[in-house]
């Protein structure tokens, strides 16, 4: 996972852009090199900004985000993150938007907090195609997020996490926050709690209250 994540950012509402610009560039990890309001010119100089992911609206002008989603796949592969949002939540569109390889299909009504975990969880390899996944019920948590689910239930710090299962505190980190919405919650303590009473850490019962 890069030390910096490289955003770039397609919208052709200029506000909209400014806004998620100056939020995810608060985030230590995020960059944002260059944002775009025209799908053309987007595409003639993506190559130079080397993003790792693309965080792009839907409808525009000239060329849709189904359509350019599947050009730039072509073009650069899993080297490039998609992540589409749109004010529309059609099952149609959720198909259509795992179909050309996007790693996630957001709402205009998500959070900043939703976009950014989205980003990272891109990054991480995850797709989160449909908005509902980010704050579903606990089967949808990833295998590796019921890994670190268990051992923060164990107690274990974040360190001690990262050297169990080999990865980076950052990487732990975003588990924890992709666990937290996933399961509603805010703290560790709440998701340890949620995964008791949903099953994912064992039984629970009215003694366990």
């Amino acid at each position: 996972m890069p030390d910096q994540i490289r955003v770039v950012l397609l919208d052709d509402h200029p506000l909209v852009l400014e806004g998620l610009k100056n939020r995810l560039e608060k985030e230590p990890d995020i960059e944002v090199p260059q944002t775009f309001s025209d799908p053309r010119e987007l595409l003639e100089k993506i190559g130079d900004c080397r993003p790792d992911v693309l965080v792009m609206d839907i409808s525009m002008p000239h060329l849709n985000g189904f359509e350019l989603g599947k050009m730039l796949k072509e073009r650069f592969g899993h080297s490039l993150k998609i992540i589409l949002l749109s004010g529309y939540t059609y099952d149609e569109f959720y198909a259509k938007a795992y179909e050309i390889g996007a790693h996630a299909y957001l709402s205009k009504q998500s959070t900043y907090a939703q976009i950014i975990n989205a980003i990272k969880q891109s990054v991480m390899g995850y797709a989160l195609v449909s908005e509902k996944m980010m704050a579903g019920p606990p089967d949808q948590l990833t295998p590796k997020e019921r890994e670190v689910l268990e051992l923060v239930a164990m107690e274990l710090t974040n360190k001690e996490i990262a050297l169990r299962l080999a990865i980076s505190q950052r990487t732990v980190e975003y588990h924890l926050t992709s666990i937290n919405q996933k399961l509603g919650v805010k703290t560790r303590i709440g998701a340890v709690a949620k995964g008791f009473k949903s099953g994912l850490l064992g039984s629970y019962t009215q003694d366990d209250k």
